[in-house]
């Protein structure tokens, strides 16, 4: 036995013969027994070049060969390139190389010389990307003259997609389709590959189902990739849809060696086609196969294991993920009190990890949505804690955000003409860029800037046909938000949202997140309230500051964005802490994770108030616990702000699966847990009535410090979690009203010397 290979992953390496699954659980070194099973198939005699092994991407199928090559050839450089990264471009079976290449690359390689089998396309065929298929989609409408506004072109094609990892066609979806809303989309679909196949082309489904044809219809073919592949061997099995399976099983049904390796408890991608149902079709279509399990971990802690295996248990039977790792810390579940606290809790880890020497790159925050990115890119800004945001981008610069902000923008200052060019034709007002030039040029000549002349002008005399209605409908929004911005900040948000139509046109033109974005509109709004906050807690002791009184609450608000948003998080040699979803965790590690927000509606996901894939969910936390390498723990909020309101938050349900274990609930702000774990009796627990329990030891009389002001105490304190706010008479300064969220104050011990607050 490889002194680098357990028994488990010994037996997965010398299994050659027959169909194999393998179920690697997180950590379980997969990677390494993909290139220790290939090295050891042409260590016994197998032409490397009849092996074939696919993953999903194309760094993945690099680094596996790499690692492969360098076991056959010890002496070879690691960073040699890998001139057969995607395999051999001929048939020749004496070609040193494995071919390892993702589903797409070996699809795409097979139609450049098959495809011309099926007609009407050649070898020479072009393959579409995103902003070809759009293209294509909006002539479409043209043609079958169809509104983009009931048809928007993206998620026309996210349907069209969906039916295609399904395998259906156009005839299949007519026959299906029951609205007339379906029936023009499978017009559309149907004339979407007319026109696909007219022009040579095909899209990233068709790569995928004009192989499964090809092999299906051409058994010469077929039998040329059989004869060819003696070997085959698919990676991250569980992330496969159907077409993918069905071309894995047709090329191994003769010499039934297929090795699928995966793990069911990491299925996460069912709403791009992905189904974990494959591991059950492979056990029905290869019922001979063998069934190995990778369980020891080596990348967690036994305390993080313990948590993690309490969550996981596919139809291969129940599975216990275990470590030869040392103990570590326990598995820490904290409840806060709202978002703010929570975000500030989430800091003090981070800061406390960075100072015991933890590279702030080994330091990951996880949410289910990335609203919830916005108070903690907040907290860590005042705190300067330097961080990155992984596979999206900063709250404020997502596009929603700052389109809001623009109509805010504009109404506040009719001089701001970056701000009106991003939202006069978001949503679409029939407003092209020839009748914003000609406006432009009329501006121009009056003098005036775009903001002014949209003001001044009466009847857009300068602007013809749909583009003058669309501009009069513009100015009737402008104008209302300038009317109103004496009304409160959260008011004056949400009135920018209703007002833009901005709502229903997330809906109609981004189907896949318009939920997710809304959800940003509700944290925009909910920031404006907390800035409204800050104001109320500082009116009182500015209340005869001339320079306070003249600033308006927008432009503080709007000030407050910029200060975020540019602020500069400077690099370092430690890196930056990441934050990111979940799903984009997937794959990744880190010494210390933080999974926030675990409760009901964001862990498990509801949407429209409903849990649709409670099991998926399941999955998807698992995936986020066993990220971590040695530390973990989990937050939640009794309260969330949506909108204006606070609304009481229950801790996730899965914790009730995790009772026995050794994690530890800690009650940091709220009481809501029993001593032996977790207790979630509705009619024991109420938020509401938690909050009058609180000691974080700033109450009246109570000694505080803040770094600026000084010592002082306490002489009135009202409110709770991010809005609590403190009276403070300092012994230099006065009397000071502060926000505690915001203000840096700490208790300390009474001073000896005796002083009475006046």
């Amino acid at each position: 036995m490889s002194p680098a290979l357990n028994p488990a992953q010994q037996r997965a390496v010398s299994a050659h013969r027959g169909p194999l699954a393998i179920i690697a659980g997180p950590g379980s070194g997969k990677t390494r027994v993909m290139t220790h099973r290939v090295t050891d198939l042409v260590r016994s005699g197998v032409i490397p070049g009849s092996i074939l092994a696919i993953t999903f991407t194309n760094k993945a199928a690099d680094v596996m060969l790499r690692r492969t090559m360098k076991l056959l050839d010890p002496q070879r450089p690691s960073d040699l390139p890998t001139s057969g990264f995607l395999g051999p471009s001929s048939l020749n079976l004496n070609d040193g190389t494995p071919v390892l290449r993702t589903f797409h690359s070996f699809c795409a390689r097979l139609l450049r010389r098959h495809l011309h089998r099926i007609e009407p396309y050649s070898g020479r065929y072009t393959i579409y990307d995103g902003a070809d298929q759009q293209q294509l989609i909006g002539m479409i409408l043209k043609e079958l003259q169809l509104d983009k506004t009931t048809f928007p072109p993206r998620r026309t094609l996210s349907r069209i997609s969906h039916w295609k990892s399904h395998m259906t066609s156009p005839e299949q979806a007519g026959e299906e389709s029951s609205t007339f809303h379906e029936r023009q989309l499978v017009r559309i679909f149907d004339r979407y590959q007319e026109l696909l196949e007219e022009r040579d082309a095909v899209d990233f489904d068709d790569l995928l189902l004009l192989v499964v044809r090809l092999l299906q219809e051409h058994p010469d073919v077929l039998d040329q990739l059989r004869n060819r592949f003696q070997f085959v061997m698919i990676d991250e099995f569980q992330d496969t849809n159907r077409p993918q399976y069905l071309i894995a099983k047709l090329l191994s049904e003769q010499h039934r060696n297929l090795c699928v390796t995966g793990d069911p408890d990491q299925s996460i991608y069912s709403w791009r086609g992905a189904s974990p149902d494959n591991f059950r079709r492979f056990k029905e279509d290869f019922p001979e196969h063998t069934f190995i399990t990778l369980d020891q971990n080596y990348r967690s802690t036994p305390q993080i294991l313990e948590v993690a295996g309490r969550l996981a248990g596919t139809e291969f039977g129940e599975r216990k993920l275990f470590t030869e790792n040392a103990d570590g810390t326990e598995v820490r579940v904290q409840q806060l009190r709202d978002e703010r606290s929570e975000a500030a809790r989430i800091a003090d880890h981070v800061e406390s990890w960075i100072e015991a020497g933890c590279p702030a790159s080994e330091i990951a925050v996880l949410y289910r949505v990335n609203s919830l990115s916005r108070t903690l890119e907040e907290e860590f800004v005042r705190r300067r804690i330097v961080y990155t945001v992984i596979g999206g981008m900063s709250f404020y610069e997502r596009r929603e955000v700052k389109d809001i902000l623009a109509y805010l923008r504009v109404a506040r200052s009719p001089k701001d003409d970056v701000a009106l060019h991003r939202i006069v034709n978001t949503p679409a007002r029939g407003i092209g860029k020839v009748s914003v030039e000609r406006f432009q040029n009329a501006a121009s000549a009056a003098g005036r800037s775009l903001g002014e002349h949209l003001r001044a002008e009466e009847d857009f005399s300068s602007i013809r046909g749909k583009a003058r209605k669309g501009l009069e409908q513009f100015k009737n929004v402008i104008e209302q938000l300038s009317a109103n911005l004496g009304t409160s900040l959260p008011d004056q948000v949400a009135l920018a949202i209703e007002a833009s139509g901005y709502l229903s046109f997330l809906e109609k033109s981004e189907p896949e997140s318009w939920q997710e974005r809304v959800r940003n509109l509700e944290e925009l709004v909910a920031a404006a309230a907390e800035t409204e906050e800050i104001l109320a807690s500082v009116a009182a002791s500015a209340a005869n500051d001339p320079e306070f009184q003249e600033i308006d609450p927008l432009s503080l608000f709007l000030e407050r964005i910029a200060l975020v948003s540019d602020a500069e998080m400077r690099d370092d040699e430690d890196g930056q802490v990441s934050l990111m979803t979940l799903h984009g965790a997937k794959g990744l590690e880190f010494d210390r994770v933080i999974i926030a927000g675990a409760e009901e509606t964001l862990i498990p996901h509801a949407r429209q108030g409903e849990v649709v894939h409670v099991e998926e969910e399941r999955r998807l936390l698992y995936v986020g616990v066993t990220r971590a390498r040695k530390e973990l723990c989990m937050t939640h909020a009794s309260w969330r702000r949506r909108f204006q309101e606070r609304e009481p938050r229950m801790p996730s349900s899965f914790f009730t699966e995790l009772e026995g274990t050794s994690i530890v609930f800690e009650r940091n702000e709220v009481p809501a847990y029993s001593s032996g774990g977790w207790s979630q009796n509705n009619s024991g627990y109420d938020p509401a009535e938690a909050v009058e329990d609180e000691d974080d030891g700033l109450h009246q009389g109570a000694w505080i410090r803040h770094e600026i002001l000084g010592r002082g105490v306490i002489v009135k304190s009202q409110g709770h979690g991010a809005s609590k706010r403190i009276s403070v008479r300092f012994e230099q300064g006065g009397e000071k009203q502060l926000v505690v969220a915001y203000a840096p104050v700490t208790p300390i011990s009474p001073p000896d010397e005796e002083w009475e607050p006046c």
